[in-house]
């Protein structure tokens, strides 16, 4: 009798042990099924963004990688050191020759520079001159803060009064009459004419030195 109680007693205490742990196993895995479900990482390509830029358009320097952009590289992207290398061109050439010679006239009796309203030069016997040249002189004379014309006397009596004898031109016209020429240097006579009684004959030396024309002498040869 006190074997079959003693069994008794161990067989209730196992399914005890047993329910218990089938009670355990049924907690756990309903609360790992109360957990929410986590998505798996996936890794997102970074895009490349283009520098900021502000209100004028000009690119702000990028501080976290320290780059500041360069001046000169932005002012080459936009073209703005053309007119600069467009100088650096015509250094040695004609346009530069007569450029500085017209220059130098200007500076001679500039009493007739008074109140004018343009400075007209007279190329229409230099054939020699290229478009280039041309505009290269006419670029050049605009430091006088006036109007820079092509044109000979007769055209702008024309303009201005044809019915005059002894014409008085609103402006100043330089003329060049005679031009001698070596490999380094240039002697060249020309004229300011303003009127019949206010005009100078010029004489212009230039010397050619590291393939750039500079002015070397003028004078002033006669006066009317």
């Amino acid at each position: 009798m006190r074997l079959r109680k003693g069994l008794r007693v161990c067989l209730l205490i196992c399914l005890a042990a047993v329910s218990v742990l089938i009670l355990a196993a049924a907690c756990s895995s309903s609360g790992e099924g109360d957990k929410p479900a986590v998505p798996p990482t996936v890794n997102q390509p970074v895009l490349e963004q283009d520098p900021p830029t502000d209100e004028a358009g000009q690119t702000e320097p990028d501080h976290a990688s320290g780059h500041v952009p360069d001046p000169d590289e932005e002012k080459a992207a936009n073209g703005s050191d053309k007119p600069k290398a467009l100088h650096e061109e015509m250094n040695g050439s004609a346009g530069q020759l007569y450029a500085m010679t017209f220059e130098a006239m200007m500076k001679l009796d500039e009493a007739l520079n008074h109140e004018m309203d343009y400075i007209a030069v007279d190329l229409s016997e230099m054939t020699q001159l290229t478009e280039d040249d041309k505009t290269y002189i006419i670029n050049h004379l605009q430091s006088f803060g006036t109007e820079i014309r092509d044109r000979t006397l007769e055209q702008l009596i024309e303009e201005e009064n044809p019915d005059q004898n002894s014409p008085t031109l609103k402006g100043v016209l330089l003329r060049v009459d005679k031009v001698e020429i070596t490999e380094d240097s240039a002697r060249i006579e020309g004229s300011k004419f303003r009127s019949g009684t206010g005009a100078v004959g010029a004489r212009i030396t230039l010397k050619l030195e590291q393939g750039t024309w500079k002015l070397a002498d003028s004078e002033m040869i006669w006066i009317s």
